[in-house]
């Protein structure tokens, strides 16, 4: 699907397959990348808003000082 040299994506019926040349990025960051990925597709799902987030933020805060 790709014709990039470095990087060779290609879709089927179940999975997104992205084959990457090592010499092309380093492991670390890929990671990081997934990661960032993966944080970003469950926040678009998720239905928690930003003040119940904060809330929760805060009692964790509040916990940690106990």
């Amino acid at each position: 699907m790709s014709n990039n040299p470095y990087c060779n994506l290609s879709v089927d019926e179940k999975n997104i397959i992205n084959k990457i040349d090592k010499k092309a990025i380093d492991y670390l960051q890929l990671t990081q990348l997934l990661s960032h990925l993966e944080l970003k597709s469950v926040s678009q799902s998720s239905q928690l808003t930003e003040e119940v987030a904060a809330e929760l933020a805060n009692e964790i805060d509040l916990a940690c000082l106990v």
